[in-house]
């Protein structure tokens, strides 16, 4: 599956957290999502994409993300997004379709622009130390041992 991160998925230590692993670069493009402005959430650290003619967030593109990369994304992101089919620019001009997590109905937010280096030098010391990252499962993910099976009912 094929994805736009344009918040804090942008950073890689991130990324390796929430999909339990390393993404290698092949699988990771720039990209730009159009008519879109990213925002800060509403008393949150972390953005949200919303409709706005004319401009243009600036991400990344990840494709072949299998079914347990895209559970750890969907308990990462909770219900305040909902992942949406949207077209993207990659860099060399092609414009392929890519989920991308939008604001849910209960997201509120705000006016202000969102930057990621911002949210590095500002918030992400933070982050890490919250959630145990970069070593910690996503929220809703059980770890397990390398070589075990899966939990039951996973995929």
């Amino acid at each position: 599956m094929r994805y736009f991160f344009y918040g804090t998925l942008m950073d890689a230590d991130v990324r390796a957290w929430v999909l339990g692993g390393w993404i290698g670069r092949r699988r990771l493009a720039p990209a730009t999502l159009r008519g879109y402005r990213r925002v800060f959430l509403r008393g949150r650290a972390y953005p949200v994409v919303v409709a706005a003619p004319g401009r243009a967030v600036r991400g990344l593109v990840v494709d072949g993300l299998d079914r347990r990369a895209v559970r750890r994304l969907a308990a990462f992101e909770t219900d305040e997004y909902a992942a949406r089919l949207r077209p993207v620019a990659r860099a060399d001009g092609a414009v392929l379709g890519a989920r991308v997590f939008l604001a849910s109905r209960r997201a509120l937010p705000t006016g202000r622009d969102w930057r990621l280096g911002d949210w590095q030098r500002l918030h992400k010391r933070d982050f890490a130390r919250r959630n145990r990252a970069p070593f910690a499962p996503a929220r809703g993910v059980t770890r397990r041992r390398r070589g075990s099976p899966p939990a039951r009912g996973a995929g």
